[in-house]
């Protein structure tokens, strides 16, 4: 298993072969493929800068990440994740023929890094489909089971309560976090030396790096008592759901401003966002619940779902007491191994941070 890719670098090539995969072969042929192995042998074989597969890429750095990513997915993906995905893959370029067909499409593009020409760079769309009208369509891709709820958000903790609207509410969120992740969790971390405090243990730069004697130590308890590091992680894990619940509960106003600024809502803009859903070999659209209820939200609660280690919720409500219910996460982005040292303790801050949809 050692061979295959994990964490962020999996989840960036799993994403390129739903992404750009449909996109490719849409643009190169005039028929959607006959089933999932003709999708994968043409993807093997096609010429990146041909003229048609060009039209899938807003510039050339694109094409070069393409290739780099193509050849790792059907070298250092595990095959049944592989396969998921190649399924997810066909289902989207069906979908993309299937809206062909009421709207004729010039060329779908990926939306890896670059954006098309008049398209927002900070819209969230992973591919865009250019329609014969001169219209646009950015599609946000998840793929899963029927019963299963995707990220709509997909962020990190510290990463949130850096952003301004938060910083200008409680500008000490950030030490409050940092403090509280030392006093109940670091701070516990069995022999761990007085070269290590509360001011060190992580540097508070936009990008945190971890103190080596910190780290030492927690690979010395991973690796000497992993029922103790992960009773740890369970309570870094609440006291960072904490921190965001409080910021939240603080002030509707900055709550409905993030929401609106960084979950995936199919709100209305000048280039729509449609969510789509690939399950198997077939994709739906996805209706959005919350987008149309934000603007008349009047109150926010968040609280921790006690009998879940990584689960919370966000209510919701109206003036009039109508409520929708925000499923969110907090996990770790990866497993803790002496390798990748970035997993459940090693992610300090930075655990993992989920919208994942309206309960139903």
């Amino acid at each position: 298993m050692g061979k295959y890719l994990t964490g962020g670098e999996q989840t960036t090539v799993n994403s390129t072969i739903t992404e750009l995969f449909p996109s490719l072969w849409f643009n190169n042929n005039s028929k959607p493929p006959r089933s999932v192995d003709d999708l994968a042998e043409f993807i093997k074989t096609v010429n990146l800068n041909s003229s048609n597969s060009k039209k899938s890429f807003v510039t050339t750095s694109d094409i070069k990440q393409a290739e780099k990513f193509i050849s790792q997915a059907f070298s250092v993906i595990e095959p049944k994740m592989l396969k998921t995905k190649l399924e997810n893959a066909y289902a989207i370029t069906n979908y993309i023929y299937d809206t062909d067909k009421s709207n004729p499409i010039i060329k779908a593009v990926w939306g890896y890094r670059a954006k098309p020409a008049g398209v927002p760079s900070n819209h969230a769309g992973d591919i865009f489909l250019m329609f014969a009208d001169k219209s646009i369509s950015g599609i946000s891709l998840k793929a899963g089971t029927k019963s299963s709820a995707e990220p709509k958000l997909n962020s990190y903790v510290r990463t949130t309560i850096l952003k301004p609207y938060w910083q200008k509410l409680d500008p000490k969120a950030d030490d409050r976090l940092k403090s509280e992740l030392w006093k109940n969790v670091y701070s516990k971390v069995p022999g761990l030396p007085k070269t290590v405090t509360q001011d060190n243990y992580y540097s508070s730069g936009r990008i945190a790096k971890i103190h080596p004697d910190m780290d030492a130590a927690l690979l010395k308890l991973f690796q000497s008592n992993p029922e103790e590091f992960d009773r740890l992680y369970q309570v870094q894990n609440n006291v960072s759901k904490q921190i965001l619940c409080d910021l939240i509960n603080s002030n509707v106003k900055v709550t409905k401003e993030w929401i609106n600024q960084e979950f995936r809502l199919e709100k209305p803009q000048a280039v729509p966002l449609i969510l789509v859903k690939a399950i198997g070999t077939k994709a739906e659209e996805q209706g959005d619940k919350l987008v149309n209820f934000l603007s008349k939200v009047t109150k926010v609660h968040a609280y921790i779902n006690k009998n879940s280690v990584q689960e919370w919720f966000i209510d919701v409500s109206d003036a009039k007491g109508k409520k929708l219910t925000l499923l969110m996460t907090v996990r770790s982005d990866s497993e803790y191994r002496k390798e990748k040292r970035k997993g459940k303790l090693g992610a300090l801050a930075m655990l993992k941070l989920l919208y994942r949809g309206v309960k139903k």
